[in-house]
């Protein structure tokens, strides 16, 4: 009987933490407080979102700032605290941007708390592939894939432990990271199935391994194949562009020839008679004179 009591304090005490949304927002100083009003109503919606998808809620508060700078691709960031987790947020327009930044963010803070509950680790590219994806769930989140084909190959998601270290290449990473996610998504409703992951990855199974189980194909396999598939198209649209730049003097040039061809056969009959009047009725004849 004291082990059913204590189970229902501790569901009680989980579901007033939910409720309470322990979410606490401030702004940078001279940032306009008007924007507390929609960061901590999103907040709402996110942490209720985010504590079905998770099927747990954070017991740490958190300290959400709402700054104005440029923090590059992040557009903000999470730090877990042994009492908290500290996030800033960079204001970025149009504000389904800073929308999509909030969810990223808060997808960071469930993230942190289930390592912790869970004592498993959660590699990079998954980290910020679920905050992308979440991100460009609930906002605009403009990370689309570039068409630059050597930058694409030349970052492989997979074997980054830390951030890459110039902007572009990091900026290329959040690219990939939001396309993958997004692609495992209309493969398999990543909302609907990721309990199943999650479950897997509870139970010791690399991140890799749950979701080819989920997936119903090897992971990497279809890793592969999706980097074949983006790197074609990203290739064909670096070809197409150069193409058009590269064929525009040319086709210019041809054009610039074929009319200067016409007005050397065009001569005017005032043209023919100052000529004749020059060289003589002969001229016409060339080397056959």
């Amino acid at each position: 009987m004291r082990e059913v009591i204590w189970i229902l304090v501790f569901e009680l005490f989980f579901g007033v933490v939910a409720l309470s949304i322990p979410v606490y927002v401030s702004t940078q100083s001279g940032v306009n407080n008007e924007y507390i009003i929609s960061v901590r109503s999103w907040n709402e919606e996110f942490w209720n979102s985010l504590g079905k998808l998770w099927n747990m809620f954070p017991t740490r508060p958190t300290y959400m700032m709402i700054a104005k700078g440029n923090f590059g691709p992040e557009m903000g960031f999470t730090v877990s605290y042994p009492d908290s987790f500290r996030v800033l947020v960079e204001i970025r327009y149009p504000v389904s941007q800073m929308r999509a930044t909030v969810a990223h963010e808060l997808m960071h803070v469930f993230q942190f708390a289930w390592i912790k509950r869970y004592k498993h680790l959660m590699p990079l590219w998954v980290m910020e592939g679920l905050a992308t994806w979440y991100g460009g769930k609930k906002g605009t989140y403009i990370s689309p894939l570039g068409d630059n084909p050597f930058l694409f190959w030349s970052v492989d998601i997979l074997k980054y432990k830390s951030y890459p270290k110039s902007e572009e290449a990091k900026g290329e990473y959040y690219s990939e990271v939001y396309a993958l996610f997004n692609a495992i998504d209309a493969k398999i409703d990543l909302a609907k199935n990721f309990q199943k992951i999650l479950y897997y990855t509870e139970k010791g199974k690399s991140w890799q391994n749950a979701l080819s189980k989920v997936l119903g194909e090897n992971f990497n396999e279809f890793y592969s194949q999706w980097r074949k598939e983006n790197l074609l198209l990203i290739s064909l649209k670096f070809a197409s562009f150069w193409g058009i730049w590269m064929g525009m003097p040319l086709f210019l040039l041809v054009i610039f020839f074929v009319k200067r061809s016409k007005n050397d056969d065009n001569i005017s009959q005032d043209d023919v008679e100052k000529l004749e009047k020059s060289y003589g009725k002969e001229y016409w004849k060339g080397d056959d004179r």
